[in-house]
């Protein structure tokens, strides 16, 4: 009888060493699930960056120091705003940064007309060739 008592608990033993070191590993694994709302949170947030981001290089465009140096090239505004719409997230937010540096150093009096159009020609141009290379 003690043979069979001391089989008991050496099995006991075994499964409670087994479920010590499992357990902890399965409440661990369970904790990095994202829920829901986390989810739903960081989309949000992602969708109201791209839309600040979007406003921010469409105002840029449509300002009129921008439309009097797109005048001086055969782009349109319209086309330039209809390719910033579909660029791709990243692409939006480095162009939105450009744009708002550009605007403060216009601003500021560090550009002048001058280089104003020739930053806008070519982020213009810019902005073109990522599309079309992004729809390829």
């Amino acid at each position: 009888m003690s043979l069979s008592l001391l089989k008991t608990v050496r099995i006991s033993l075994v499964l409670s060493l087994v479920m010590a070191l499992v357990v902890p590993q399965v409440l661990q694994a369970q904790s990095q699930i994202v829920q829901s709302s986390e989810l739903s949170a960081a989309i949000q947030k992602a969708a109201t960056t791209r839309q600040a981001n979007l406003q921010q290089v469409r105002s840029f465009f449509a300002s009129k120091p921008v439309r009097v140096a797109l005048s001086k090239s055969t782009m349109s505004p319209e086309r330039i705003d209809k390719a910033v719409s579909s660029m791709s997230t990243e692409d939006l937010a480095r162009l939105a940064e450009k744009t708002q540096k550009i605007q403060t150093d216009f601003a500021a009096g560090a550009m002048s007309n001058q280089d104003l159009t020739y930053v806008v020609i070519a982020l213009g141009t810019a902005v073109l060739i990522l599309v079309i290379v992004a729809a390829r």
